[in-house]
């Protein structure tokens, strides 16, 4: 065993980088809301880049160690402490048996990630480890529950993520766009709307999708029959109002997309509370592709 959860959270679950190749049996990708947070946590403890983390949202999460372990928490400042004592985010830290871990209230971003040595080792389903609430698979850690990974390597806590890589979760927030096959559905005066104002993120927004506010597109595409659709997908609602689904979104929609949001982006956008600010930007296939690919060079 390794930790005794004490206290659950208001959300934290078990994810890896996601379930892949089964969205014609209707299961989403799910995985990790923020891929760099947790390609950076997994990175710092030279694990694989599929291992399992704990996903903290919004805080309120405290475990009990159980074994000396070495670990690392990355993304959102939740206010981690051990015994009490604040902790840096960002680096490897040794853990000793009967040591508490506290994660408290939002201070930047909304997400933070518990990363061990070799990863936690829960139950796959459909080859991944991930959760998803909305499909049933898996289920929220609980108080009493015990997560388990290996015992651990020595750890090397002087070894910390550099200080230039280090997100601002405060920052405004420019999502760069890939227009999709529907994009020319949409007039010239439509788009100006999507691309000239800057949305603010809604209350009702989770890891399906998040829901954005502002100056509606008039007279959108009207609904049409449900098609598959990708992670990251920007749907225009009846409404006039996008709609980026995240993780845990369904497989088919029936909103037509204006086009996707680049990947590395969306880990971003899931570091932002309700009422944060976004714009969108077009990004052309060439340069995302570059982008995607020495993110994925450098950790995988």
């Amino acid at each position: 065993m390794s930790f005794k959860v004490i206290k659950a959270g208001f959300h934290s679950t078990i994810q890896d980088r996601g379930r892949f190749g089964l969205a014609h049996h209707g299961l989403s990708q799910s995985g990790v809301a923020d891929e760099h947070a947790y390609c950076w946590a997994n990175h710092l403890l030279a694990n694989d880049v599929n291992d399992a983390v704990l996903e903290i949202t919004f805080g309120g999460c405290e475990l009990l160690a159980l074994i000396d372990t070495c670990i690392v928490v990355a993304g959102a400042d939740l206010g981690f402490k051990i015994n009490d004592k604040p902790q840096p985010n960002w680096q490897l830290i040794a853990v000793n048996k009967g040591d508490t871990l506290t994660w408290a209230t939002p201070k930047k971003g909304v997400r933070a990630y518990l990363a061990v040595q070799d990863g936690f080792k829960t139950t796959q389903h459909f080859n991944s480890r991930s959760v998803n609430i909305r499909e049933n698979v898996g289920s929220l850690i609980h108080s009493g529950e015990e997560l388990v990974s290996k015992p651990s390597k020595p750890c090397d806590t002087g070894k910390a993520m550099p200080a230039w890589y280090q997100p601002n979760y405060q920052e405004p927030l420019s999502l760069r766009l890939l227009a999709s096959y529907q994009f020319d559905t949409f007039t010239e005066q439509q788009r100006q709307v999507l691309f000239g104002q800057t949305y603010k993120i809604g209350k009702v927004s989770d890891r399906t999708g998040c829901r954005l506010e502002g100056k509606p597109i008039e007279n959108t595409p009207t609904t049409m029959i449900s098609e598959g659709i990708a992670y990251g997908s920007v749907e225009i609602t009846t409404a006039g109002l996008p709609i980026i689904l995240l993780k845990d979104a369904p497989t088919i929609g029936g909103y037509p997309k204006i086009g996707t949001v680049l990947s590395l982006d969306l880990a971003k956008l899931a570091q932002r509370q309700a009422g944060s600010e976004v714009k969108f930007e077009l990004i052309n296939i060439e340069v995302a592709q570059n982008l995607r690919r020495e993110f994925d060079q450098f950790f995988i």
